[in-house]
């Protein structure tokens, strides 16, 4: 089952975007004249910003039949537009078809009253269009926050992954390990050779070079995996969906 918009609500889109796509790349007006003298040709749609059905792009399970048909969860495009962000959902997710639409309908509104300025308008209610990501699984708009799409069940993780941490943390470990290595034994090593320093190896610490070695160890894997994971977190989350045999 779809929840269709009504042929109102349709026409409510269509007079808030001034009969103009809303996609700000293309703004191209919506319908003209027919060369048949009592039609008129329109090449508008009224698309859903999250998904009428299961399984469509951008759908928000959260949301009830009454909100995904109404005139918040949906945005005036040409059909050209419409079919693009369907097609490639990923390049368009909810909050920037939002945000089209809202600067598709302050443009009209600066039309219709005749001013230039881009003057905001009053808020809308857009609290039930969940912001998030989209799953390139099933295309559900997962929100932010969640660990899972409830679409599809992946698994959404922002950062590493538990085996990046470990393989991460190792080589880190691995480095700290190596740099205390050369400063304990390589360094006593060469003022020895070069200056001729009766300097012992570790510096004469002994047993207590081991921590000298496992601190800096410790230390390097800490900070090779906060900057990996920190790095990650700049970038959108990665989705896995695991299988079973």
């Amino acid at each position: 089952m779809r929840d269709n918009f009504s042929e109102k609500t349709k026409q409510v889109l269509q007079n808030r975007a001034g009969n103009h796509c809303s996609n700000p790349d293309c703004r191209v007006l919506t319908s003209g004249p027919n060369t048949d003298p009592e039609k008129a040709t329109k090449t508008g749609v009224a698309a859903h910003i999250a998904a009428a059905a299961p399984g469509g792009p951008r759908y928000n399970p959260r949301l009830t039949p009454e909100q995904r048909k109404s005139a918040v969860n949906g945005i005036w495009l040409c059909r050209r537009c419409a079919d693009f962000i369907d097609t490639d959902y990923l390049n368009y997710p909810v909050e920037l078809l939002v945000s089209w639409k809202k600067d598709a309908e302050r443009e009209a509104d600066d039309h219709n009253k005749g001013r230039k300025a881009n003057l905001p308008l009053p808020p809308e209610n857009e609290e039930d269009i969940i912001v998030g990501w989209g799953c390139p699984f099933c295309g559900t708009t997962v929100p932010l926050g969640k660990s899972v799409c409830l679409g599809c069940h992946a698994e959404v993780i922002p950062g590493l992954t538990r085996n990046e941490r470990a393989e991460i943390g190792k080589m880190g470990m691995m480095t700290g390990c190596g740099l205390a290595l050369l400063l304990l034994v390589m360094l006593p090593s060469w003022l020895k050779t070069s200056f001729s320093w009766d300097v012992e190896i570790f510096f004469g610490l002994g047993i207590y070079g081991l921590i000298a070695i496992v601190v800096p160890a410790l230390v390097g894997s800490f900070i090779a995996v906060e900057r990996a994971n920190n790095k990650r977190l700049a970038e959108p989350p990665r989705f896995f969906r695991h299988t079973h045999a």
